[in-house]
């Protein structure tokens, strides 16, 4: 996306539903600053949200803070690691969406999220990992 100042004007006045925020789930999550309809598009940004797919033998080679950086935010599977094209430095907020079993957010494709139901604000935006990554996740420390 080209950014200029129409493009950022438009998106500040109609993309901006969330922030990141202390999460009653866990740590650091997504929460709404304003009341977003049902089937709306959220986490929209002006950054690119097409990942790099890298081979996980790669991450032998980084320093291990910087792994587990990788293995927190980043999708991680057997051979592959998916790596933000803008880097480590950037966020999106996809990246601070907690799971849920009732989630209020579906991952349509990458970069493309839709709320399932009207959701408050000050409520926090979620995803059910399991049903969206086809897998069931285990978190360090549960």
């Amino acid at each position: 996306m080209t950014v200029d100042r129409k493009t950022i004007t438009k998106h500040l006045q109609e993309e901006i539903h969330c922030r990141i925020g202390v999460s009653k789930l866990h740590g650091v999550g997504v929460i709404a600053v304003r009341s977003i309809p049902k089937a709306t598009r959220v986490l929209r940004s002006t950054l690119s949200t097409r990942d790099i797919r890298v081979p996980k033998s790669e991450l032998k080679k980084l320093p291990a803070s910087t792994r587990r950086l990788i293995e927190t935010f980043c999708e991680v599977d057997e051979k592959w690691l998916w790596l933000p094209r803008a880097g480590l430095n950037t966020i999106s907020l996809y990246q601070y969406l907690n799971h849920s079993k009732k989630p209020n957010v579906k991952l349509i494709k990458p970069g493309h999220y839709v709320t399932t139901r009207a959701i408050r604000t000050g409520e926090e935006l979620t995803l059910d990992y399991d049903s969206t990554f086809g897998e069931k996740h285990v978190f360090k420390g549960s």
